[in-house]
């Protein structure tokens, strides 16, 4: 996510399955007390933390500390979602070292659609680990699979794309036919408890074309490699791309418009880190 303005504008996808997570499993989160600090993986340009994470959460809660890669969206979320016990920062959740004061420095560890575009899943899940207090908890979603990426795969054996592409650009998951199993034995190995790591069969649908476009724009970490002259071109090779897709379903509704149906598969995980032993 490159410009937190388009991004703020076209996610409803993203917030629809976040709401649905926090609809589902928000109820397993074990709060101790009132005086509790909470991290926030990815939070983007900060509304949906703003504006439904922490309305859930206990009156009296000390601090959210939201971090994210992008430093854009950090100054967005600054800018625009000013709250008095909330604190952005810029923080790659797959660095080597993280920072000392949040070491054991959280109660709960949330992050809603953003693990699948981190490569190093174990130093990840490692450095959350390391982040939360003994006892304390993680709530976290992110895609495991995605026609979208079929795409990404699809475009870089396109001579005219295949420089401008990474492989760290495709969800760790995708493709998998286990990811949850494959998920579940990082936490283990990182020394968490699982207590839930499922897959969620998802249905989004986008009422046209247009509407797709501008989301897959917001997100698409190859556009901003691309020289501006040939972004048009790779957006339509693109679209033109996501037709071909089995899992993507193209229909006619109203006024001639194309509506656009995408299957994909959420992980959703609930983990605790163990108390200390006396």
């Amino acid at each position: 996510m490159v410009e937190p303005k388009s991004y703020s504008k076209h996610n409803d996808l993203q917030k629809t399955d976040n709401v649905f997570v926090l609809d589902n499993f928000f109820r397993l989160v074990k709060w101790s007390g009132d005086d509790e600090i909470i991290l926030d993986v990815g939070v983007g340009d900060g509304k949906f933390a703003v504006e439904k994470l922490v309305p859930l959460f206990p009156k009296k809660f000390r601090k959210l500390v939201g971090c994210d890669v992008s430093e854009k969206m950090v100054m967005f979320a600054k800018d625009n979602y000013k709250h008095p016990r909330i604190e952005f920062v810029h923080l790659d959740i797959s660095c080597d070292e993280i920072p000392v004061d949040f070491v054991s420095g959280f109660n709960h560890v949330f992050s809603f659609y953003t693990l699948h575009w981190v490569f190093k899943q174990r130093q990840a899940f490692a450095n959350m680990f390391k982040m939360l207090k003994p006892g304390g908890d993680m709530l976290l979603s992110f895609l495991a699979n995605n026609p979208i990426y079929e795409v990404y795969n699809n475009m870089s054996e396109n001579i005219k794309w295949k420089a401008y592409t990474k492989k760290e650009y495709i969800c760790p998951y995708h493709g998998s036919k286990e990811p949850e199993k494959e998920l579940e034995k990082i936490l283990v190995e990182t020394g968490l408890i699982s207590h839930v790591c499922r897959v969620e069969k998802r249905t989004y649908y986008f009422p046209n074309l247009d509407i797709l476009k501008k989301s897959i724009i917001a997100v698409n970490p190859i556009i901003q490699r691309l020289p501006t002259e040939e972004v048009p071109n790779y957006v339509d090779d693109f679209m033109n791309q996501i037709r071909k897709l089995s899992s993507v379903t193209i229909e006619m509704v109203n006024n001639n418009e194309e509506g656009v149906r995408i299957q994909y598969q959420l992980l959703v995980v609930f983990a605790s880190k163990p108390l200390e032993k006396s």
